[in-house]
């Protein structure tokens, strides 16, 4: 499906929110495909807005950004980029500190006309991730809801990537903080994010479907992320896989 530029009627705005904790491995590869997702819709005649939330890191993650808005900064398809700090050392204030700031440079816009996109830094979104969000958008859709893949297992025991992926094509409405996108009017009458460690990008889903928000669920254009161990929020992606994990390693020895 595709969308002239001057047929955009309900979307002005577009911003993302890229919370990062310690992502010094990933971040490179997270941020270029967050640069191409924009240059696929550049010429668009909306407003971009990219919001980076460095949250409590201790490793090289900041210097990684400042070296990539240097390089991009002079590109004609870049967004603005706005590069924030905080020692929450929490998700949820993260996602609701980008989207926050994201809103305040935009206060003079029907925030009906914005449209939020939130992903993590350990994670690689398509080329079309942003269009497909903002052309449903423009179908009338307040929430969208994206599907991840991982494309290494290495660091898992052998057999959980398949159990995984059997379990998740039975999840009918998969819920990812890393492929989420909604309407801003909605997200502030909602309350948006809140400040909690783990499960807030479920939280908010809950109230905005709750609210009667339009949702649709998207597995065409699924979100590359990370299968690792070492987990940032105490019960988000790896703690879900270490479940799977360690229900086939039960299987295996029952």
């Amino acid at each position: 499906m595709s969308r002239p530029e001057n047929a955009l009627a309900r979307t002005r705005a577009l911003g993302v929110v890229l919370p990062i904790h310690n992502e010094e491995d990933l971040l490179d590869a997270a941020l270029n495909s967050l640069q191409d997702t924009f240059t696929l819709i550049c010429g668009w005649r909306i407003e971009y807005q990219f919001v980076i939330v460095l949250d409590s890191c201790t490793d090289t993650s900041a210097q990684i950004v400042e070296q990539w808005h240097h390089r991009r900064r002079w590109e004609s398809n870049s967004p603005e980029v706005t590069v924030i700090t905080s020692e929450s050392h929490n998700v949820g204030f993260a996602r609701a500190l980008g989207c926050a700031t994201l809103l305040d440079t935009w206060y003079r816009l029907n925030p009906a006309t914005i449209w939020i996109a939130t992903t993590d830094a350990d994670s690689r979104v398509p080329e079309e991730w942003l269009k497909a969000q903002v052309l449903q958008h423009e179908l009338g859709v307040d929430l969208w809801c994206g599907r991840v893949s991982v494309s290494d297992w290495s660091s898992r025991l052998e057999g959980t990537s398949e159990q995984w992926q059997r379990e998740y094509e039975e999840e009918a409405d998969p819920i990812h903080g890393t492929s989420l996108g909604c309407n801003a009017e909605i997200y502030l009458a909602s309350g948006g994010f809140r400040p909690i460690e783990s499960s807030e990008d479920r939280d908010l889903c809950r109230r905005l479907q709750a609210m009667g928000a339009v949702v649709h669920f998207d597995s065409s254009v699924p979100v590359v992320t990370s299968a690792r161990r070492n987990a940032r929020a105490p019960l988000g992606f790896a703690h879900a896989l270490g479940e799977v994990e360690e229900n086939l390693g039960m299987t295996a020895f029952g």
